[in-house]
């Protein structure tokens, strides 16, 4: 893809796209274009967590256990919750797939960008979709139904982070994300809560100890790549791992296949997960241009590369080991 930016350059839009013989070809040249066309970025946040270990892509085969994900010395734990009812208890399970990790996104862009726990959703559901690139459709297969029950999902589960270094451990152990979401008052019935819904809350409150940790572990994206990726779990997981890992490499380094499946998870095994993440990565290099990635017969070879947002773009305060990028 960096050829492609290249010719872009250097022959024009109108030509690069005629010489694409695909129609994924094609998307990808209009949007190495548009990632080059833009005047100015917006940067969206995501604890540092979710980019070393990633969610399930799809539910898993039983969503009430708890999923856990190791990178090598990082893991992530999700714990399934419940939620109380008038007369009974009903199971959580995790969360997964596209509309999780756009929720995850929009929830810690939004405290990081104000640095309070409090997040705005908006007026109505409608417009808290459209801030996310989602459809406002309704009915059985529409987005209002699975975004609510993505983002209940996340608001009952605990989440364990737990980086171990030597003989130091740091870690967020068995804590909510979401300490306050109020978005369906009805609970009469516990299907309503995925079909139709209560009354709308528009302020969601972030868990205390979660968003000082966010404060502290926030990686900046691009909201514009994001975009362009948000329909597919598996690219903005390669994307955010990415930007996580390329611009604090101080060395070439190739990360196996069989390695890769241990953060990004594949049910059929690390060979089909090569073939995927081989495909996906030619979407991420579409809008992270600046990524200096090749796969090879043995994994992914990673160099030293630019972060994909400047940091002269980011309004807050980095952790320390983006200053030291």
């Amino acid at each position: 893809m960096a050829d492609v930016h290249q010719q872009l350059m250097l022959h024009g839009l109108e030509q690069v796209m005629a010489t694409a013989d695909s129609a994924a070809e094609r998307r990808r040249v209009r949007w190495a274009h548009e990632m080059m066309s833009l005047e100015n970025e917006t940067i969206n946040y995501l604890h540092s967590g979710f980019a070393q270990a990633a969610l399930p892509h799809r539910e898993p085969k039983n969503p009430l256990e708890p999923w856990v994900r190791r990178n090598g010395a990082y893991q992530l734990i999700i714990r399934p919750g419940i939620l109380p009812l008038k007369d009974k208890i009903v199971d959580i399970g995790v969360p997964y797939g596209t509309k999780a990790r756009l929720i995850m996104i929009y929830f810690q862009t939004e405290a990081v960008r104000s640095q309070s726990q409090v997040v705005d959703l908006g007026p109505t559901m409608a417009s808290w979709l459209r801030k996310m690139g989602l459809s406002t459709s309704g009915g059985p297969r529409g987005s209002y139904a699975p975004v609510r029950e993505q983002a209940l999902r996340i608001a009952r589960c605990e989440f364990t982070m737990r980086f171990e270094r030597g003989s130091a451990e740091a870690r967020l152990a068995d804590q909510r994300i979401v300490d306050g979401m109020d978005l369906w008052r009805d609970d009469s019935d516990a299907e309503d809560l995925f079909r139709t819904g209560g009354e709308w809350v528009r302020h969601v409150k972030l868990s205390e100890a979660f968003f000082e940790h966010l404060m502290e572990h926030s990686v900046p994206l691009s909201e514009e790549a994001i975009a362009r990726l948000k329909h597919s779990s598996l690219a903005l997981d390669l994307y955010v791992w990415l930007t996580y890992r390329l611009h604090a490499l101080k060395r070439e380094i190739t990360v196996p296949w069989h390695a890769l499946s241990d953060h990004f998870g594949s049910e059929s095994g690390h060979r089909v997960l090569a073939f995927r993440l081989k495909e996906v990565l030619k979407d991420v290099l579409a809008v992270y241009p600046e990524a200096n990635v090749e796969a090879s017969g043995r994994g992914l070879v990673l160099k030293p590369s630019k972060p994909s947002v400047a940091v002269s773009s980011v309004a807050v305060k980095l952790p320390s080991r983006l200053k030291r990028a």
